[in-house]
């Protein structure tokens, strides 16, 4: 009667230790995702608090070509539900507002400073940006370096993307040659200013197909990594 006893306590306190232990959100995520996609080059990341306690926000990487790029689960905290790719709300707020980059590694990128206009001469950490005169996320970036003054030397370089804004390289090619004018850049004329400036924006739209760019603005760090979204 006793052993009888002490095995059923023994089962009791396995049992309600088994109840008590925290999910396991990367591996219920990771479970996930080989059941219900094809994805297989992915990494889970991290696993995060929300605003809500109801919810854990689990953080995973997926590889898309070169880059990874993130994508956010949200688990329950008991571990039996997933929203995959999608917000939670409570209270008509979301649980989750972090915003998550994507990594573009790094690109082969040997670049040309010569001549290029520059944006915030005294900062410390060199970055090109690579824009389109009739982007209009290139345009509102380029509104917020108008007062720009932080970490970042911006150095402009001209990819415009001829097929989808028609005129952009000639566009390209005249802003450079304004900025060239206007530095003080020895030109007996308007068309030596064109003539170097087309060859500049030449330049860098070749740097731009080097390094497998595809969209704009794009920005490129001195030893190549690719980042998106910095102003």
């Amino acid at each position: 009667m006793k052993r009888s006893v002490l095995l059923l306590t023994l089962l009791l306190a396995t049992l309600a230790c088994a109840s008590c232990t925290k999910p396991d959100y990367k591996k219920a995520v990771t479970d996930f995702i080989t059941a219900n996609s094809q994805i297989r080059d992915f990494e889970v990341r991290e696993v995060a608090d929300s605003k809500s306690s109801a919810w854990k926000a689990v953080i995973v990487y997926t590889k898309q070509g070169a880059a990874k790029v993130p994508v956010l689960f949200l688990v329950s905290t008991d571990g039996r539900s997933i929203v995959a790719n999608a917000m939670v709300f409570v209270d008509n707020k979301p649980v989750f507002e972090r915003q998550l980059q994507a990594e573009l590694g790094k690109a082969d990128f040997t670049p040309s400073d010569l001549d290029r206009i520059v944006i915030n001469p005294s900062g410390k950490t060199v970055v090109y940006m690579f824009t389109d005169p009739d982007c209009p996320y290139c345009i509102k970036a380029r509104e917020k370096l108008k007062t720009y003054s932080g970490e970042y030397r911006v150095i402009l370089k001209h990819f415009p993307l001829e097929q989808i804004h028609p005129g952009a390289t000639k566009k390209a090619i005249a802003e450079q040659a304004e900025w060239l004018k206007k530095t003080g850049k020895a030109m007996t004329k308007d068309s030596d200013a064109l003539t170097l400036a087309q060859r500049i924006v030449e330049e860098d739209m070749a740097e731009a197909r080097r390094a497998n760019i595809e969209g704009v603005p794009t920005y490129i760090m001195g030893d190549g990594t690719l980042k998106q979204g910095l102003f």
